[in-house]
């Protein structure tokens, strides 16, 4: 569908619909206890110094901490309902991995190594690894979802957009809260956090969040006898404990410096999926049931970070910011492919990351220009190993074992302003430089024998009994240097008080680097690496508030051209006589985003607030030039078979809130819908179509809360998902020919209906 054919349909029917009350949302306002009909006024930080959500020119929503509450966000990948043309889930056969798209563009393969299309922020740290980056929504003070390159301020990984987690700011009277919530599925939450000040000075607080929930489904028996788990073990449950504690130190009129360390806990059992033939007998009737010869429980994810930051006002018009943050994360997982009890493809794998970051920031704010300039420097590795037990290729066994790190060192220099032209019209532009360095260790190798399934990685220079060297893949140690500017140019006009239109280009990329998987028998390129990914975004849009400031419309209409596309391919063919899983990743020549979003709150009287977001998106890979690794040396142009996934054209939420009272508290009735169109999860290389592509489908939500007199407790029920659909998330599809035909096709589902019974108490 061309855009130049139904933009301006799209833009007048959305507009007509909200303007007659039906509407649309960023909901952005507060709806706590006391609301008016006067929407209130939203402070965000997207572009790196306070100001009113509404006076942001570009693509953004805000959600505080009652919002989020009221909207029973739970964790990120709640935040589906909250925003157009976005997608969070957890990234395939995970459970905390993060699978974040905005506008068509993310990182669907969460490899070591490999990087994201959508930032994720922790405060003012980037969190590069997606490995626990799927948070847990606790002591938060608001969620900013950022659409649209972010290469100016945020750099690189940041083509698609960016997802800002605020913590709390414990600054402040002495406050405590606690949550007790019990649930579906055996659910048992339990959240508390309290600050204070140690005198004038010094402030304290520290946050705790213990997250249980029995399997959407379990291990299912099968003909034959279970090695490593138990008929009935749980899959899909969730085990989590989380943690973060922090200083602040305050001394002057304005100087402070905030010291924060976070921990996160993740002994969840594996994400159940369902195969979606019959190649093997007929699949399980429920949708998250397993037969698995893996060790289900044997899932084990630690993260731990910490940062320290400091902050000062100079004079009237400088500030300072220091912010420096070292995270690190380690992890184990073992994948089925077959889902099946037989060992004949399986995937042990584990991994570890290291992060250290450092950014100097220099705020400006004067009568006519305002701006912030900085310096920035990362130092990461991520390493990891996988064996893919590939028994269902040879009867004795063949064992394909991939090893291998990647070192990240980047290093940038930004500024970003707002120079006022007159009264109303605004200049916007900025520019940022990234230099990236990357040294990359691969290994990839077969090996002819088998090891149980609960074996994790073999070291290859002592290797087990019976396990004999095959054929070598790839061995190498590799660097690459890659630099980007990125530039932003943009104006803004006030048209009214409450009316302001904008125009900008902006430019992202993401990071280029080495596939850890790279088969260079079958792709000798892939010793060189693959390049950056680029876009070129063209956006206009509207922010206003009418109507004496009951209805906020935003919407925002944009062109994104993607050069240097990063395209994961994985085919099997044949080395040395024996099937060897061929991946590479690929730089697609070109692919063009374009679209329509539409958000607003509208509330007609102090009772009733109702909040819309609406995504039109039209995506399509145009020129993707690669070789054929079943025929060297044959350049094929792959784009009109090569889907762009997770890109569902038409997205839509609503959620309506209806407040009364009762015996002096406040009720809030809620009902929330969302829609997703047609979307392609996981096809295979060079495929169209999948079994893992997921038809349009919608969700029901719906809750009841009441906060009593002076706002201490409050009382929850929230159901989610009340008409249990099913719904695929993510996928693997290895294809219908080929050695591995029709063996591993798996869906991923969202989570089955659930109930929740929440308890609050604050002062």
């Amino acid at each position: 569908m061309s855009i130049s054919k139904t933009t301006p349909f799209a833009i007048a029917a959305l507009a007509s619909l909200a303007a007659s009350g039906i509407g649309t949302t960023a909901r952005a306002q507060d709806t706590s206890a006391g609301a008016t009909t006067v929407l209130e006024e939203v402070i965000v930080t997207t572009r790196r110094r306070e100001e009113s959500l509404q006076d942001v020119p570009a693509a953004v929503s805000a959600f505080s901490d009652s919002q989020l509450r009221e909207l029973a966000i739970t964790n990120l990948e709640d935040i589906n309902s909250l925003a157009p043309n976005i997608k969070v889930n957890p990234g395939r056969a995970t459970s905390n991995t993060i699978n974040a798209y905005i506008r068509g563009v993310g990182q669907n393969d969460p490899l070591w190594g490999f990087e994201p299309g959508v930032g994720i922020y922790i405060d003012d740290v980037y969190v590069a690894r997606p490995q626990g980056a799927l948070l847990d929504v606790y002591d938060v003070q608001r969620i900013e979802i950022l659409r649209g390159p972010q290469g100016t301020l945020y750099g690189k990984n940041t083509l698609a957009g960016a997802i800002k987690y605020v913590t709390r700011d414990i600054v402040g009277e002495p406050a405590f809260n606690a949550t007790l919530a019990a649930g579906s599925y055996g659910q048992l939450d339990a959240k508390i956090a309290a600050s204070t000040g140690l005198g004038e000075h010094v402030y304290v607080g520290a946050s705790l969040a213990r997250l249980t929930r029995d399997g959407f489904g379990e291990v299912v028996a099968d003909a034959n006898p279970y090695q490593f788990n138990r008929v009935g073990d749980d899959v899909s449950d969730k085990d989590i404990l989380a943690a973060r504690a922090e200083v602040n130190f305050l001394w002057g009129d304005s100087s402070r410096l905030r010291i924060m360390g976070d921990y996160v806990k993740d002994e969840s059992n594996i994400r159940g999926g369902q195969r979606l033939n019959d190649v093997f007998g007929p699949r399980l009737d429920d949708r998250y049931d397993v037969r698995n010869d893996m060790p289900v429980d044997a899932e084990d994810f630690e993260i731990k970070g910490v940062s320290a930051t400091y902050t000062a006002d100079l004079n009237d018009q400088w500030a300072l910011k220091l912010v420096g943050a070292y995270r690190e994360g380690e992890g184990t997982t073992f994948l089925d492919f077959e889902t099946r009890n037989v060992n004949q493809f399986n995937v042990p794998a584990q991994y570890a990351d290291d992060q250290t970051s450092f950014e100097l920031q220099a705020t400006y704010t004067g009568e006519r220009f305002k701006g912030v300039g900085g310096l920035y420097y990362f130092d990461g590795t991520a390493s990891g190993s996988f064996d893919a037990v590939l028994g269902i290729l040879i009867p004795g066994g063949l064992i394909q074992l991939t090893q291998g790190s990647v070192g990240t060192e980047s290093y940038s220099a930004y500024v970003d302003g707002t120079f006022a032209l007159t009264d109303r019209w605004n200049l916007n532009f900025g520019a940022r430089y990234n230099e990236d360095r990357k040294d990359a260790t691969v290994y990839n190798a077969q090996y002819l024998g088998q090891i149980p399934s609960n074996t994790g990685m073999f070291d290859r220079n002592n290797l087990p009994a019976g396990i004999i060297p095959f054929s070598v893949l790839s061995d190498y140690r590799e660097n690459r240097s890659d630099s980007k500017v990125s530039p932003k140019l943009g104006v803004d006009f006030q048209a009214t008080d409450d009316v302001m239109l904008y125009a900008q280009y902006s430019e992202g990329f993401k990071s280029g680097g080495f596939d850890m998987r790279g088969n260079e028998a079958a792709f000798p390129g892939t010793r060189d690496g693959y390049k950056p990914e680029t876009v070129d975004n063209f956006e206009v849009g509207i922010k206003s508030m009418l109507f004496d400031r009951r209805l906020m419309l935003n919407a925002t209409v944009f062109y994104a051209d993607y050069e240097d596309v990063q395209v994961t391919t994985q085919q099997f063919v044949e080395v040395m006589g024996v099937a060897s899983n061929a991946t590479a990743v690929l730089n697609a020549g070109k692919q063009v985003n374009q679209g329509v979003e539409l958000e607003a709150t509208w509330r007609p009287v102090e009772a009733f607030t109702l909040s819309t977001a609406i995504g039109y998106l039209d995506a399509d890979v145009k020129e993707f030039y690669a070789s054929n690794p079943a025929s060297p040396g044959t350049i094929v142009n792959y784009a009109s078979v090569t889907p762009v996934i997770n890109a569902p054209e038409w997205t839509f939420s609503t959620d309506a809130q209806y407040r009364f009272n009762v015996r002096g508290g406040s009720a809030v009735a809620r009902a929330g819908y969302q829609w997703r169109d047609d979307t392609s999860i996981a096809p295979p290389p060079f495929t169209l179509t999948s079994p893992t592509d997921q038809p349009a489908y919608g969700l029901l939500d719906l809750g009841l809360s009441y906060t009593t007199p002076g706002e201490h407790w409050r009382f929850a029920v929230d159901a989610k998902n009340v008409t249990d659909k099913w719904y695929r998330t993510a996928g693997y599809d290895f294809g219908t020919t080929g050695t591995f035909a029709n063996v591993s096709q798996i869906g991923y589902y969202g989570p089955p209906r659930t109930y929740t019974f929440s308890v609050r108490y604050q002062y």
